[in-house]
């Protein structure tokens, strides 16, 4: 082997070694919808992961008089979950069950997303703990 070819290999070589490198490192990372970047993550990986709203259960102890409960239960029906609605006017045992989740408060309505629990009608709320329960 000849200087030259030798000078040839030891500046080459590294070189396209590290053109190569640099390709597998970029080709690796996805963007999602907004541009952040996940590490050998498909996008369409994460969101095949995701429970869809009809596999939610929420549970609503709500009264027929409770303007609140009538907007909260319209507000569920529009998301698509699987909402399950106790009167506690009409269930004395939903009540007591209701206020032992309520911490002794008979104040609705009582919204429970497979365990989180809200109080009262805030749609923000409720959103938010779908989203955390689509994720499991």
């Amino acid at each position: 082997m000849s200087l030259h070819s030798l000078y040839r290999f030891v500046m080459i070589f590294p070189l396209t070694l590290l053109i190569s490198l640099s390709f597998l490192v970029v080709s690796s990372y996805s963007a999602d919808e907004e541009g952040k970047e996940k590490s050998g993550v498909s996008v369409i990986a994460d969101k095949q992961r995701l429970r869809k709203n009809s596999d939610i259960k929420v549970v609503m102890y709500m009264t027929d008089w409770c303007p609140y409960c009538k907007r909260a239960g319209k507000y569920l029906k529009s998301l698509g979950v699987r909402l399950v609605e106790y009167d506690i006017d009409k269930d004395e045992n939903r009540k007591d069950e209701m206020r032992r989740i309520n911490g002794g408060s008979g104040m609705v309505p009582l919204i429970d997303v497979e365990g989180i629990i809200i109080r009262g009608y805030v749609p923000e709320e409720i959103e938010s703990a779908i989203e955390e329960r689509k994720k499991q």
